[in-house]
């Protein structure tokens, strides 16, 4: 009975690789999203690929390389898909976050980490061999070369993984800062397939250190999760590529240290102009406005707008204007002309266009649900009691 070549951990490799293919020529011709977050996110499957490929040829025992050439070149192969995978996921993330997102110069700066790890493998002579600890390849100078190579090629994906999370938290953030309604369900998946990339990465690594002290084969019946992980994780990168992807919201660019208005700077006037703009024109009511068109009402620019209500009213434009939409919608379950209005009616007519939202910020701010609020207050309840303080 001949041996088999691939086991069964093996061939979670091959799927990967075969997967990453076929993700790639599928986000060309499948893809609505930008074009340069498009090209990311291939580059990002290739790496992937490339580092199964390269996993795959490095420690399977029955692909043997018999040059120093293919030895070196699967090193090198390794460590430049490393790489690339951790930041086509970072700049990838930056680009469907971002409007207007462009590679440019100081981008190339990512490229440093492709020259560390070339240098350690140039300096070490670090070629599979080595790379897999063989007796027979190593010196004790080499040995240490080899594991700062494998250290940083095990902590780099970790931070470029985080600092793609922290994008897209900020994102989110900005996002309150221009829209009154929005739906967080695409930066949600985004952020969670992201952290899944960082907390598969991260074991990865604690595999890695963990195979320093109890033992390589330990360590890698541990370490064959993360293939497993891997192949998960980029199918359902390419599933939300093209159902969420496309449909984020675009935040503008943070305005210059200059441009921002210091407490200082606040006028009475310009505070008067966006609650009296707010409550006049009652602009809370339009479900799908923006801090841009606000703006334009009140003829203030929307960064001075946006700094006086984070700076004075202490809230974001999200939260400022949902505010309003709350107390329209207890006064209209306190009136009893909309006594007769469902909970659903009075948030739509209230300005809300979600009803998780809705019921999220009503209870906030009154600490009981509408229906709750509703029957305790029954309509016409305040009026009544009004009219026979007055008689009396």
């Amino acid at each position: 009975m001949k041996t088999p070549i691939f086991n069964i951990h093996d061939l979670i490799l091959v799927l990967t690789v075969a997967v990453c293919v076929l993700l790639v020529i599928f986000q060309w011709l499948l893809s609505k999203q930008k074009a340069v977050a498009s090209q990311l996110l291939s580059g990002f499957f290739v790496c992937v690929g490339a580092s199964g490929l390269c996993n795959l040829l490095l420690w399977n025992d029955y692909i043997g390389l018999q040059s120093d050439f293919s030895k070196i070149l699967l090193s090198l192969g390794l460590a430049t898909a490393v790489v690339g995978k951790s930041v086509c996921l970072y700049l990838y993330v930056v680009a469907i976050t971002r409007a207007n997102f462009a590679l440019k110069v100081k981008d190339a700066f990512h490229l440093l980490n492709l020259g560390v790890v070339i240098g350690l493998i140039a300096i070490g002579g670090v070629d599979s061999d080595r790379l897999r600890f063989l007796a027979n390849s190593h010196t004790e100078f080499s040995t240490q070369i080899t594991n700062y190579l494998w250290h940083y090629l095990k902590f780099l994906p970790v931070v470029y993984a985080f600092a793609a999370a922290l994008e897209i938290y900020r994102y989110k953030q900005q996002l309150k800062e221009f829209y009154s309604s929005l739906s967080l369900q695409g930066p949600y998946w985004l952020l969670l397939l992201t952290l899944g990339f960082a907390f598969n990465w991260l074991w990865s690594l604690i595999v890695h250190l963990l195979g320093q002290t109890v033992g390589i084969n330990v360590a890698d019946s541990f370490g064959i999760v993360d293939n497993y992980l891997t192949f998960l994780l980029v199918n359902a990168l390419f599933v939300y590529s093209l159902l969420y992807a496309h449909q984020l919201l675009e935040t503008q660019g943070k305005p210059k240290e200059k441009e921002v208005v210091t407490e200082t700077e606040i006028s009475p006037d310009a505070i008067a102009r966006i609650r009296n703009t707010m409550e006049k024109h009652q602009l809370y009511l339009k479900q799908n406005l923006n801090i841009e068109d606000f703006a334009k009402q009140v003829g203030i620019h929307y960064r001075e707008v946006s700094s006086i209500i984070n700076k004075h009213f202490e809230t974001n434009f999200f939260e400022f204007v949902n505010e309003y939409r709350v107390n329209k919608a207890k006064a209209m379950l306190l009136d009893p002309a909309c006594s007769e209005m469902t909970i659903l009616d009075i948030l739509l007519e209230s300005g809300f266009n979600s009803k998780s939202a809705f019921h999220r910020f009503f209870k906030r701010y009154t600490g009981m649900s509408a229906a709750e609020f509703r029957k305790q207050h029954p309509a016409g309840s305040l009026q009544n009691n009004a009219q026979d303080k007055s008689a009396n």
